[in-house]
């Protein structure tokens, strides 16, 4: 509470300077105590990746676009007059709706604070963490691995040309689901070695590592898009860390993100290149070329990279939508998976927005642009609200889960796909975290099943449980 109260201060106190360079500052310092809150709490969520991920959007980029006057977008794509104003009109904006949502994410465990406390007392009953996996289901483990692999061998023959056929958007996001299955076998694999530490076992978690660094390498050759095949290692390292320390603190998530930046605006500018082409360039010396070390990283939030998302923001806040949709965002994700065989009048690629303010450039103004481009101003701020609540219910019933294989899956799932979702549409982060999740929950069923005619038990502590629950909320 005492974050979400300083963040509300500073963005009252920004309200009379908006008209004022020092209102960037301000702004991004009401950001910046959300994130110290999410940090404090020593433990990555969902509510707490997307605040992270939105003060590098909404906080970080304005700094750059001001101090740097870099309005390459406004000038040349949206065609649109922007000065200090607008800049701190969208800015202030863009911090209040990121402070609602906090405030939805903050509610969240308090208004279930009686379910999630049912639960965690439940699942502390039967701690106990499921058996070790037997070495047969552990080889069928691997060689699942191997059939998914070879599945991903012949996709990547098609190459980015997948997409263009009549099933394409449907096979395009099968990578998805099947790296889901390698992230499980990993941390399955990981295990035995943690528990035996016989050769074998440090042969099978090599095989199981190999196989998953080079099925997310194969992915690259299907989609140009980073996040489709960076997604699964983040999501493996998050999983990986969560079983070796039990609890994953915020270093992990923003030391490797915005150390590796300069990498990822480099994987950007060269998506075309084929893995072929990419493995023979030197990677350091294209990365930063004849930059310094400092300019590769500032620069990295220039407007032609992925960060322009608070100058799209703020072109929608200046645009007149001809209509308003609505909740019809919130309607669409579960009716996106229905073919357009079916569904003639189905929104192209999913867009339920009137988006003219883009110009045909394909930008995104982030989850809270497309809220307020679905009702305006009140309406982003309740969206933003709401979906807080959600993330964070989603965080809390994870939380609260029996610490195990899954668990450690799916709180990277959701701690990782919510980074992507402050730029995503809503039906994007659903399905994305959705194709993720399923492999692993009927994994995890697969080989947490009770034995035959026997209970199966171990010692309590070989997971730890989480160290949270619904009374360290704040």
């Amino acid at each position: 509470m005492p974050f979400l109260l300083l963040s509300g201060f500073l963005i009252l106190a920004a309200l009379p300077l908006t008209e004022s360079p020092t209102v960037i500052w301000v702004l991004a310092a009401s950001q910046l105590a959300l994130l110290a809150g999410e940090i404090k709490r020593g433990q990555v969520t969902g509510a707490g990746a997307f605040i992270f991920m939105s003060f590098l959007f909404f906080g970080v980029r304005p700094i750059y676009l001001v101090l740097e006057n870099d309005r390459f977008l406004f000038t040349n794509i949206y065609k649109i007059p922007v000065g200090t104003a607008q800049i701190g009109d969208g800015m202030w904006w863009a911090s209040l709706a990121l402070l609602f949502f906090a405030t939805g994410a903050y509610m969240a465990p308090r208004v279930r604070r009686a379910w999630l406390q049912r639960r965690t007392k439940r699942n502390a009953l039967t701690a106990a963490v499921r058996p070790l996996v037997s070495k047969g289901i552990a080889n069928g483990l691997l060689v699942l691995q191997a059939v998914t692999l070879l599945a991903m061998f012949a996709l990547a023959k098609s190459g980015r040309r997948l997409y263009g056929g009549t099933l394409g958007a449907y096979i395009y996001d099968m990578p998805v689901p099947m790296q889901a299955v390698h992230i499980f076998a990993l941390l399955v694999l990981l295990e035995r070695w943690m528990r035996r530490k016989t050769p074998g076992d440090v042969a099978m978690l090599a095989v199981s590592s190999l196989m998953f660094l080079y099925f997310t390498w194969l992915m690259r050759e299907v989609s140009m898009f980073r996040g489709f095949y960076v997604t699964g290692v983040m999501v493996a390292g998050i999983a990986v860390l969560m079983r070796l320390k039990g609890r994953v603190g915020y270093i992990w998530l923003i030391i490797p993100i915005v150390g590796l930046q300069p990498f990822f605006q480099y994987l950007g500018g060269d998506r075309y290149k084929k893995n072929s082409e990419l493995a023979e360039a030197g990677i350091v010396e294209e990365v930063f070329g004849d930059r310094t070390l400092g300019e590769a990283y500032w620069n990295f939030y220039d407007s032609k990279g992925d960060m322009n998302i608070f100058d799209t923001f703020v072109a929608a806040r200046m645009y007149e939508p001809k209509f308003f949709p609505y909740a019809w965002s919130w309607g669409y994700v579960p009716l996106h998976l229905i073919p357009r065989a079916i569904w003639k009048s189905k929104p192209e690629k999913g867009v339920t927005q009137d988006m003219g303010y883009t110009k045909g450039a394909p930008t995104s103004p982030g989850i809270a642009g497309f809220f307020l481009i679905d009702g305006g101003l009140i309406w982003m701020l309740l969206c933003m609200a709401v979906l807080g609540y959600l993330v964070s219910i989603l965080d809390w019933t994870i939380l609260t889960m029996r610490p195990g294989y899954l668990q450690c899956c799916l709180i990277a799932i959701v701690t990782v796909n919510a980074m992507f979702l402050t730029r995503f549409f809503l039906w994007q982060y659903f399905y994305q975290v959705l194709y993720a999740a399923i492999p692993c929950i009927a994994l995890a069923w697969y080989v947490n099943r009770p034995a035959k005619g026997r209970r199966r038990t171990v010692p309590v502590g070989s997971y730890s449980q989480s160290r949270l629950g619904p009374q360290t909320a704040g």
